[in-house]
């Protein structure tokens, strides 16, 4: 039979990126299961290849979302020095733009860690990846529109919400600053994710290493100068400049790299269908709201403590915002790897690099968790020099440390969850993890009878925390059927991809129509 002799054409068993797979990865089997060309490659051989390639590759990720979160961790810093209010009012507007931009744009974005990857490997067309990616750009794009209409009126809204007149003044003009540069770093995380599909990793290391340096000096020279300084102003204006350096930056990396080749043209044509894009772009979007907004939502609790419980909160955050950085490029790498391979159908490797995934990250944990409880004593003098802020940070940094491992895991976890299409699980965990356990025991340990107050909000959230890292886990280890999620993935592109098949193919007509019964097209 013509289809099943497709077979014995040789394939791949080196790394992934290293051939170029076409749509005979459709067709590869003439049972009810994908084909796997793997199965002769030992155990220990795929366990020590992709224990390699996610290390090498989430190095530089690490790196890139390093210097990328370091952008507010500055911001923070130089507004902070200035007094308890502009540090309580830029961690305020930090925190506002992370829930009513960041978290549902990047959560938006981050949809197409399940689409460019998969689409990469699974079909010849390498300009779908391009396709996929411009998709994520019109979404973050239109998702903009109410968010700078409600920042305009912000300071407003909070004055109404009972916050004080001076935080509230602070906030309105740091947010109406800061919403100009939006846009381009949304953008970024788009394209992002568009280069590392192909394996590129460095891109967004690359860039963030050079706009890091430029956005410190920046932050300083804007804020504190004394020939140009803007006093607090200057830290949305420096982040503003920032932002769009990191757009630039990236359209750069990508006009004169290989990256390239897999745009093709700009067309609206990539809003046909965008439904099967936005199917698993908002319960993304849903399940990194609702972990980001408890932990604003603790932020929230701690101003009810005064401007030194919230300025010691906003220090534990911004730390807690490095630390997740390492695990979370861990999970990013992954995510690339996993849907590589799953749209290649080797359903072994991904299972494999899910779980050195997963060591690699408590690995990861517990080295920062030893390192933070060791200096607990010293560490809020990173951000401050009052010794109110800097005793608080000591009081909640033994609960933090003993909590970071779960919530870098939960980094880790989720983009392997996102390479599996599984977001909506994800946001089905969040949900009682976080606002049926965490918040109510949070604000009863914190302001019921017990009356522990900052502590309190903190041990409530850990426990969320914890309960959502070991629920994903626990699904991908004993529930995931990594065979029928190659079928999945498959079927997935299909649905999305409609516009045409390539005019070359290198597989039959027999194989095709099979191909077409037992996933759909992929284009």
């Amino acid at each position: 039979m013509e289809f099943c002799a497709a077979q014995d054409q040789p394939r791949e068993t080196a790394p992934l990126l290293t051939s170029y797979p076409s749509e005979t990865t459709l067709a590869e089997s003439c049972q009810d299961i994908p084909f796997d060309d793997e199965l002769s490659i030992s155990r220990a051989s795929i366990i020590k290849q992709e224990a390699l390639w996610v290390f090498s590759s989430s190095i530089p990720l690490s790196l890139a979302f390093f210097c990328q979160t370091s952008f507010n961790f500055f911001s923070l810093l130089t507004a902070g020095r200035l007094g308890v209010n502009e540090l309580a009012a830029a961690s305020l507007s930090v925190m506002l733009s992370n829930v009513v931009v960041c978290m549902p744009g990047i959560g938006l974005a981050s949809a197409l860690e399940s689409f460019c990857s998969a689409a990469y490997t699974a079909s010849s067309d390498k300009t779908r990846v391009g396709f996929h990616a411009q998709r994520g750009l019109f979404a973050v794009t239109f998702q903009l529109i109410p968010s700078a209409i409600l920042f305009y009126f912000i300071d407003n809204i909070l004055l109404l919400l009972g916050q004080t007149p001076e935080v509230s003044d602070l906030c309105g003009r740091f947010l109406r600053i800061w919403i100009l540069g939006s846009w381009p770093l949304l953008a970024f995380e788009c394209l992002k994710r568009f280069v590392q599909a192909q394996g590129i990793m460095q891109a967004g290391t690359w860039v963030t290493a050079v706009v890091a340096p430029i956005h410190v000096l920046n932050s300083y020279l804007l804020v504190w100068s004394s020939f140009m300084g803007l006093g607090f102003i200057g830290a949305p204006v420096a982040m503003v400049i920032s932002n769009w350096l990191l757009f630039f930056g990236i359209v750069g990396y990508i006009l004169f790299s290989k990256a390239r080749h897999a745009w093709g043209r700009f067309s609206f044509e990539c809003l046909n269908g965008i439904g099967e894009y936005y199917r698993l772009a908002i319960p993304s979007a849903a399940m990194m709201a609702l972990s980001w907004l408890a932990f604003e939502t603790i932020t929230i609790g701690a101003a009810a403590f005064g401007p030194v419980a919230l300025a010691a909160q906003a220090c534990i955050f911004s730390t807690m915002a490095l630390t997740y950085t390492t695990p979370a490029s861990v999970g990013s790498a992954a995510a690339t790897r996993i849907g590589n391979a799953l749209g290649q159908g080797k359903q072994r490797r991904a299972r494999y690099t899910s779980y050195v995934s997963l060591v690699m990250g408590y690995v990861i944990g517990m080295v920062f968790s030893l390192v933070l409880f060791a200096y607990r004593e010293s560490w809020g003098y990173i951000f401050t020099d009052d010794p109110e802020v800097v005793a608080m940070c000591a009081q909640l940094m033994p609960y933090f440390a003993a909590t970071m491992t779960y919530d870098g895991m939960n980094g880790l976890v989720a983009g392997i969850m996102r390479a599996l299409g599984r977001q909506g699980l994800g946001a089905a965990f969040a949900f009682p993890s976080f606002w049926l356990l965490a918040i109510p025991t949070a604000f009863y340990l914190g302001m019921g009878p017990p009356g522990l107050e900052s502590v309190g909000l903190f041990l409530g959230l850990a426990v969320g925390v914890t309960v959502y890292s070991l629920a994903q886990q626990c699904y991908i280890i004993f529930y995931v059927d990594w065979r029928q999620e190659v079928k999945i993935c498959l079927s997935r592109l299909a649905r999305s991809s409609r516009p045409k098949l390539p005019v070359e193919s290198p597989i039959s007509a027999a194989a095709s129509s099979a191909s077409l019964d037992s996933y759909g097209s992929i284009v």
